[in-house]
């Protein structure tokens, strides 16, 4: 009998040992780091889709285009500033963390969690579609007999394409992993605030 009243007191005693607490200034340092380079790569992506849109533009609409560069570069710029668009308007709620407490600097950070899944998931069906679309594209142009360098264009296009796409593919299947597991981790950390 002594022996379990003696696990039952060590037992007592290890439940009421202070457990640590959340870090709610390491979790704000790195909000607060992990916001810095979210607001960076947003400004290199919008810098970057609006050099895209601009190249696009001044091919489909300079003065020797023809119909099939006007219909295919104006439809490409359309598609970047659109896509672009929507990836500004989804993260609209991530762009500061200051002045949050910890429980919302958590739900700040579950989101962009949650986007860059988001994000990696929609860009690679998107980009996996327009892929598509040229190859179909390329398809008819084989057998419509359109002039070689027309054809030989979109080969290009495709076959940079094939290397790029999978290589792309990777590095999201990466970042979304590590998002997950993010998602997880700040998971506990709630509900250990919220058993506080």
């Amino acid at each position: 009998m002594s022996a379990n009243q003696d696990w039952a007191e060590l037992a007592a005693d290890w439940r009421s040992q202070e457990s640590p607490g959340i870090d709610v200034e390491a979790l704000r340092a790195e909000a607060t780091r992990r916001g810095r380079t979210l607001r960076r790569v947003l400004a290199l992506e919008v810098v970057f889709s609006a050099l895209v849109a601009v190249m696009c533009a001044y091919i489909a609409l300079k003065p020797d285009a023809d119909g099939f560069e006007r219909w295919l570069f104006g439809g490409l710029g359309v598609f970047v500033v659109v896509y672009q668009a929507y990836m500004v308007w989804l993260r609209r709620r991530e762009w500061s963390e200051a002045g949050l407490d910890a429980s919302a600097l958590l739900d700040v950070e579950l989101r962009r969690c949650a986007t860059t899944q988001h994000y990696w998931r929609l860009g690679m069906w998107a980009s996996l579609a327009i892929w598509v679309g040229l190859f179909g594209l390329w398809l008819h142009a084989l057998q419509a007999g359109w002039p070689a360098h027309r054809v030989d264009g979109l080969t290009g296009g495709l076959l940079a394409n094939i290397v790029l796409m999978p290589a792309l593919g990777l590095y999201g299947l990466w970042r979304s992993g590590q998002a997950r597991a993010r998602c997880r981790r700040l998971r506990a950390l709630r509900e250990q605030l919220g058993a506080a």
